[in-house]
């Protein structure tokens, strides 16, 4: 088999300078690549569809209310919204202790 020939020091200059190019070329590539995909995707998304008309109904302030039989029994109710208009729910189910040991897991590592 043959051996490769040895290379000069100028041939080394130029590979270097070759692979050099090649890469900045290929990053300026992907950041122009970039930067063209996030204008047509910002210019051509018009965003979500408000369903309320732009107006939100202040819902933060608690009603008071009497029960009909006794006169003396007042309930407050208080009622929280966030800024999609959604009104907050109670809870449906009372927690419940039990016995075993928690363990919370997330994904960190």
């Amino acid at each position: 088999m043959k051996s490769a020939a040895p290379r000069t020091p100028i041939d080394r200059t130029m590979a270097l300078r070759r692979l050099r190019t090649l890469t900045l070329g290929t990053a300026l590539a992907g950041a122009l690549g970039m930067v063209g995909f996030g204008s047509v995707a910002a210019l051509t998304y018009e965003g979500k569809a408000s369903t309320t008309g732009g107006t939100v109904a202040d819902n933060s302030s608690p009603t008071t209310t009497t029960s009909p039989d006794t006169s003396s029994t007042a309930t407050a109710t208080p009622s929280a919204s966030t800024s999609s208009g959604s009104s907050l729910q109670a809870a449906s189910q009372t927690p419940t202790a039990t016995a075993r040991p928690a363990q919370v897991t997330t994904g960190g590592s």
